[in-house]
């Protein structure tokens, strides 16, 4: 059985891999970890055996958890699998939400769309590492609220695990600008109309296109990183 300071670490840390808070590559050190939530490593060891299962982490010898670094054809598929399962249900939530979770759903998406127009009004035009956590974690939490809305719990474990990975391994998703900002909350805005107004085909539709679009922006951010690692200054 997990310990409570195994959970509370692993929350912890789980929450900073979302939000970008370590790139991939990157030594996790078991120690300041513990530090800074108040206990020792052994409970912070426990939670990386954790992630390790779901695929954030590596446990290197001698090092101790790395976060992975994957493919580009691993975040192809993470983007498939979401593609097997959102619109799908996204068109059930047309179906099956109540009130409640319609509205929980619309706050998910106000939240993103205060951050959005913060971020609009800024000089730079670029989301700062608070505004992209917030960002992150409202937009996680509206895809999660539309699979809920379903009432499948398998389901929603397996999507939440998928969501999860893909903001942690396509870190361009972390370096948010205000075009990209705006254009994932109008995404979020159709998806969510379509879902109140008890329009499964719309919903879907929406939720596939917002899939499609988030997979061709993450390949298109690899590309122009791969490119610009060789050019010539």
């Amino acid at each position: 059985m997990t310990s409570t300071h195994a959970q509370l670490a692993y929350q912890h840390l789980r929450s900073r891999l979302i939000a970008g808070e370590f790139q991939p590559g990157s030594r996790i050190r078991y120690g300041p970890v513990g530090q800074e939530l108040g206990i020792s490593a052994t409970p912070v060891r426990e939670a990386m055996g954790l992630l390790a299962n779901e695929g954030f982490v590596e446990l290197v010898p001698q090092l101790g958890a790395v976060v992975r670094t994957i493919s580009r054809n691993e975040i192809i598929e993470l983007y498939e699998m979401r593609e097997a399962i959102e619109p799908y249900a996204a068109a059930k939530a047309a179906e099956r939400a109540s009130e409640s979770q319609i509205g929980a759903i619309g706050r998910a998406l106000n939240r993103m769309e205060m951050l959005s127009r913060k971020v609009a009004k800024s000089k730079s035009k670029f989301a700062g590492k608070r505004e992209t956590a917030e960002f992150e974690k409202a937009d996680l939490g509206f895809h999660m609220l539309v699979i809920d809305a379903t009432g499948n719990q398998t389901m929603l474990r397996s999507s939440e695990s998928s969501n999860a990975l893909v903001r942690v391994f396509a870190t361009e998703r972390h370096s948010y600008d205000a075009d990209i900002m705006k254009s994932t909350c109008d995404d979020h805005a159709m998806i969510w109309k379509a879902i109140g107004a008890g329009q499964p085909d719309a919903a879907r539709d929406a939720m596939q296109r917002h899939i499609a679009a988030g997979l061709q922006l993450t390949l298109n951010a690899i590309e122009s990183r791969e490119t610009n690692r060789w050019e010539v200054q």
